[in-house]
């Protein structure tokens, strides 16, 4: 109830009038007068109960590995804090599919990034899974390093390129940020050679991706058989069930184009390509997949 223009004391307000900046008054009910007069209790602090209905039903570990140095060698492996690759692997990759016609490997310290680039096709991390499967058990994780993946066709068009990512390779990417080299990881340099006129179908990137995962195939297998031991640390990521809670479901869109633009979901490694199903011969429906399964590497670009 309103009187003379004054809000009733429940609404807890006053009112101030000035008058063509000459006269001031403040207009205050007797009750909030009072209530300014009398010590103010403190408010109740609520004490969260813990919550004996949560319960944790799947459970992922990444164990993180460093390494400071990758070289060549007879020989692809691990050791002291290095990563040796077998060159003769890039001959071996060959074989993985027809559509490929050359595979170079280098290597790219930190200080030697201002190199001429074909195009990135990808980034990639190096993992594997020791046990269980994609979201679960126990991955393993080599730090430090990271993968790159780039490429022409046999007349030197580049692969899937609309992006003008060839060029200097520190001039192309901006290290540091999400899904981009730190900048002290060590770059293995993967360079396919693809059929001509390949590059702007869903055969020809694919068929580089393949060579590419067949190589990091052998370098998942030394790192899968490194003690525990050696990790530096060990990340844990629980999936919970929270009976009564609000339920969350994230959307996110993965490209399905049907020309060089797909996405491959659950490979059979975290990143991989191995024994994962293509968005678009899924028919670009929605495919549901746990927080830990985006963790641990289930969704790969083909772009």
């Amino acid at each position: 109830m309103r009187r003379r223009g004054i809000l009733q004391w429940g609404e807890r307000l006053f009112k101030l009038t000035v008058s063509q900046a000459k006269g001031v008054s403040l207009e205050v009910p007797e009750k909030l007068i009072e209530a300014m007069k009398k010590p103010q209790a403190a408010p109740p602090v609520k004490m969260l109960s813990p919550d004996k209905t949560s319960s944790v039903f799947r459970v992922l570990k990444i164990r993180n590995f460093q390494a400071k140095k990758a070289i060549f060698g007879a020989k692809t492996e691990f050791a002291a804090d290095t990563l040796v690759v077998d060159p003769q692997l890039a001959e071996a990759a060959l074989e993985v599919n027809p559509l490929v016609k050359k595979i170079a490997m280098d290597i790219i310290e930190p200080h030697q990034r201002h190199v001429p680039t074909n195009t990135i096709m990808d980034i990639m991390p190096i993992l594997t899974k020791v046990n269980g499967g994609l979201g679960e058990g126990i991955t393993n994780y080599l730090n430090g390093i990271v993968v790159i993946l780039t490429g022409t066709d046999e007349k030197g068009k580049q692969i899937a390129e609309f992006g003008s990512s060839h060029g200097i390779l520190d001039e192309k990417i901006k290290f540091g940020m999400p899904g981009t080299p730190d900048a002290k990881d060590i770059i293995l340099r993967i360079d396919v050679v693809i059929e001509a006129g390949t590059g702007m179908e869903r055969r020809g990137p694919l068929a580089a991706h393949q060579a590419c995962d067949f190589i990091l195939d052998h370098i998942r297998e030394a790192l899968a058989g490194l003690p525990e031991q050696l990790a530096t640390s060990t990340d844990v990521f629980e999936d919970v069930k929270r009976p009564g809670k609000p339920r969350i479901l994230v959307i996110k869109e993965v490209g399905g184009q049907g020309a060089m633009h797909e996405k491959l979901l659950l490979p059979a490694e975290p990143g991989g390509v191995r024994g994962a199903r293509s968005i678009i011969d899924l028919g670009n429906v929605p495919v549901i997949l746990s927080p830990n399964e985006i963790k641990d590497g289930a969704i790969h670009s083909v772009t």
